[in-house]
């Protein structure tokens, strides 16, 4: 059955008095529903002025630091000793056949003629060079903030691909001694200056007491690997 809004009237008693009363309670109806809304507008006014702070809020606390995986770097070795003088005159070899001749102390001198970020690839190498052997070290992963993520993920990303490549293609007569070192000499620049918004404090001494500045008596070729071993290994002790 349908009503229409004539029939509601019909069906009361008390003729014209009972109208009324009816359309008293109906304003009166009317004018609670009114402010309840009334009510709830403010309420949705509230909420959309104050949740944006909240969530704004919480979005900053999230960005404050970030997770990043960890890394693993392997170092050729062609010598380890424990007298000063035998561990000079090893890396001075290692240098004169363009390797980095870098001397890295775990209670041994071991003499680093490069780094890798690939095990197959330094296996492989220590099956063709004599006496040669190899480590690892790991760069620990963890929350970092965004001015340190940036400079590792540079370190192990892009700074490490160029700076091997140099070194690679100049060993194969591929580039010139002149563009290898622009190519390294810039990444090092750009990897010292993230460094500069570094939060911590280990990690950006790490890197800036690292720089391009190659001496006299050291080839570019071995001196670019000197430089690729140096920061790596600098940046993990920071982060130990």
């Amino acid at each position: 059955m349908r009503y229409s809004e004539n029939d509601a009237y019909i069906i009361q008693r008390g003729g014209r008095k009972s109208s009324n009363r009816r359309r008293g309670g109906a304003r009166k109806s009317a004018g609670i529903l009114i402010s309840v809304l009334l009510l709830l507008t403010a309420a949705i006014c509230l909420l959309v002025v104050f949740l944006p702070r909240v969530g704004g809020s919480k979005s900053v606390g999230a960005s404050a630091s970030t997770a990043i995986g960890g890394k693993t770097y392997y170092f050729l070795c062609t010598a380890e000793t424990e007298d000063r003088t035998q561990c000079a005159v090893a890396a001075k070899s290692a240098m004169d056949r363009g390797g980095a001749g870098y001397v890295y102390n775990d209670g041994k001198y071991k003499i680093v003629a490069a780094v890798y970020n690939k095990e197959s690839d330094v296996k492989t190498l220590v099956t063709v060079n004599a006496d040669s052997f190899y480590f690892s070290l790991n760069l620990h992963g963890g929350n970092y903030a965004s001015g340190d993520k940036a400079v590792i993920e540079y370190l192990t990303g892009e700074w490490f691909s160029v700076v091997s490549a140099a070194s690679t293609e100049l060993d194969r007569g591929n580039i010139t001694e002149s563009a290898a070192e622009y190519a390294v000499s810039s990444a090092v620049g750009k990897l010292r200056g993230l460094a500069e918004n570094a939060k911590s404090t280990k990690l950006k001494s790490a890197v800036l007491s690292c720089e391009y500045n190659p001496p006299q008596s050291q080839t570019v070729l071995s001196y670019i690997r000197y430089v690729n071993v140096q920061f790596v290994v600098s940046v993990i002790s920071a982060l130990s």
